[in-house]
């Protein structure tokens, strides 16, 4: 009675019958009573008059739905109105900001500071990629006052040049024989470097077992050129045609030798058939040789990225840059080493054979620097001194 009353309310139901069953199920499993109840309403025309009560409103449903997307499209327009509105004003003020901005770029563009610095890194021969990321540096690092100041300008960029500069240190020998090889292509002074670090290392240690080594069979006079060198300074010089010839040289001073220097035949870039026969001369991975390549200061910077880009199967570990004496200007070796990221670890100028090299600085190369004002005492705070080599010696001009 509680269950229809649930259902239906307080509309006087009544019992009209009530039969109850009993199911015993299967040895007592599943049983199960149930009452079944059949019952009248008296008052069923109130009872149904509330189920229609609760039935929706359709018409009115409908009506309030239209009202309803009425406001939400007023809302709408309004807030694109509004959104409209505010994108003008914004429009406004970027074109503002970007009539302002290109008024700065233009002043900034034309500034004579930046023209100034763009002609001495010309006379300079440095590359016009390099240049322009010069001048963007600048651009971005001052502001119109700042630009005012030339000297300020300047200095910075020269600064700015040394950081791009990498230097590989000379170390002390580690590993005996400590072997050092020169490649690069004719003409750049291999042959005079070879024996001017042999000096060097003669100078540094008297002690020293040192042995030139030359493989170059092409150029007339090679080995003779560098056995006068080493008769000069009691030092012994060999010819090899193969990479045997270099082991069987070494084992005949074995224990004894602390170092071996290697000139190379010089090879044109485009050469690839000989730089491919010379790589399997100097196939020597038991003595785990230093390979340096050597580039004339004077090679114009289209023809050093060429040289550098042609020799790098040998996996050198520096360049040498020779004739630094025979250039007024250093910004297209300065380039070439920035774009390839290559470092420098000496420099050889002129035909002195125990004076004309010493370690590469960054310092020596900016002092190369034509029409800059150098501020020498500052850089070398900033950069630090000239390196020295393996026992303190330092070989300049």
């Amino acid at each position: 009675m509680n269950k229809i009353r649930e259902k239906h309310g307080n509309y006087s139901p009544s019992i009209l019958n009530k039969k109850e069953s009993y199911n015993p199920g299967f040895f007592g499993i599943g049983k199960k009573y149930s009452v079944e109840i059949k019952y009248t309403l008296h008052n069923i025309e109130a009872y149904n008059n509330s189920l229609n009560n609760m039935k929706p409103n359709n018409n009115s449903e409908s009506k309030d739905a239209k009202e309803k997307e009425k406001i939400l499209a007023l809302a709408r327009e309004a807030s694109l109105k509004s959104q409209q509105q505010q994108m003008t004003t914004i429009q406004k003020q970027l074109e503002s900001v970007s009539k302002k901005l290109d008024i700065i770029s233009s002043e900034t563009e034309t500034h004579s500071s930046i023209r100034r610095i763009e002609e001495l890194l010309e006379t300079n021969e440095f590359t016009p990629s390099y240049i322009r990321k010069m001048v963007d540096r600048i651009r971005t690092e001052f502001s119109l006052d700042e630009l005012d100041d030339f000297d300020t300008v300047q200095n910075t960029v020269v600064e700015w040049i040394g950081e791009e500069i990498e230097i590989k240190p000379l170390t002390e020998i580690t590993k005996r024989p400590s072997v050092l090889v020169l490649i690069g292509p004719t003409g750049v002074g291999k042959t005079t470097t070879v024996a001017k670090l042999a000096a060097m290392y003669r100078l540094n240690n008297e002690n020293f077992f040192i042995r030139m080594i030359t493989t170059d069979r092409v150029r007339i006079g090679a080995k003779e050129q560098l056995s006068i060198y080493g008769n000069i300074m009691d030092i012994p010089t060999t010819q090899a045609e193969s990479a045997e010839d270099i082991k069987k040289i070494i084992s005949m001073d074995s224990g004894k030798l602390d170092v071996i220097l290697i000139d190379t035949t010089g090879l044109s870039p485009h050469d690839y058939v000989n730089i491919g026969k010379m790589r399997s001369i100097l196939e020597l991975p038991e003595l785990h040789p230093d390979i340096y390549l050597t580039v004339s200061a004077s090679t114009k910077a289209s023809d050093i990225r060429a040289i550098m880009r042609n020799y790098e199967p040998f996996d050198y570990k520096a360049v040498i840059i020779t004739k630094l004496d025979e250039t007024n200007h250093i910004g297209n070796v300065l380039s070439v080493l920035s774009e390839k990221n290559k470092a420098v670890a000496f420099i050889s100028s002129g035909q002195k054979i125990r004076k004309n090299l010493e370690q590469a600085s960054v310092v020596r190369f900016l002092m190369k620097l034509a029409d800059f004002k150098i501020d020498r005492e500052s850089l070398e705070k900033k950069f630090s001194a000239l390196p020295e080599d393996i026992t303190g010696i330092q070989i300049y001009d």
